[in-house]
């Protein structure tokens, strides 16, 4: 039942992802900013992605600095992005740990995933936001999740990266413009 409901989850993600593509090609992919409090909406997705990392050896960690911050953005496309990530270091990671944070900036919202999988080869670094590119055939996946993320960031108006070295993880980012309304610090 396990195996079945992976592979549904799967075959679901696929279809979003084609759907998400076929949007991008027409330029039809809509934003729709609402104001949220990105510090509790991170504990949400935080809450339900730590329970993608199964393996034993991995342990998910949260950087969240403050205890409100409430912004205006399309939160469940910044959600997607964060989703994307967090799925790729659960796939290439075996030991260590995956961390997802965030930073307030004085011009946006810098969020970042860290892992100690695999890591990127150098010349690998910037191919790797492509369609269809997949570094490993024997890993899961299509190669459509990171150019959807840089899709999503791009039509946001921000930045997206990879830093990583083969052998020792990678930290993938990105970097959202976005004006502070109220932050509360811990």
């Amino acid at each position: 039942i396990r195996i079945i409901h992976n592979n549904c989850d799967m075959l679901l993600r696929l279809i979003n992802d084609i759907l998400v593509l076929s949007n991008m090609d027409a330029n039809a992919m809509q934003l729709t900013p609402e104001r949220v409090d990105f510090s509790q909406e991170f504990d949400d997705i935080c809450q339900s992605l730590c329970q993608r990392v199964q393996e034993p050896g991995v342990e998910f960690q949260k950087d969240n600095p403050v205890d409100s911050l409430v912004i205006e953005i399309d939160n469940r496309r910044i959600q997607q992005v964060i989703t994307n990530f967090v799925t790729n270091a659960v796939k290439y990671t075996q030991q260590g740990h995956i961390k997802i944070g965030y930073k307030a900036e004085p011009d946006g919202l810098y969020i970042y995933c860290e892992d100690t999988g695999t890591g990127i080869a150098r010349e690998d670094r910037e191919r790797i936001f492509e369609r269809f590119v997949k570094l490993n055939n024997y890993v899961q996946g299509t190669g459509l999740g990171l150019s959807i993320c840089k899709a999503i960031v791009e039509r946001c108006n921000g930045t997206i990266g990879v830093e990583s070295e083969l052998g020792k993880g990678s930290t993938f980012w990105f970097r959202i413009p976005c004006e502070v309304i109220e932050k509360v610090k811990k």
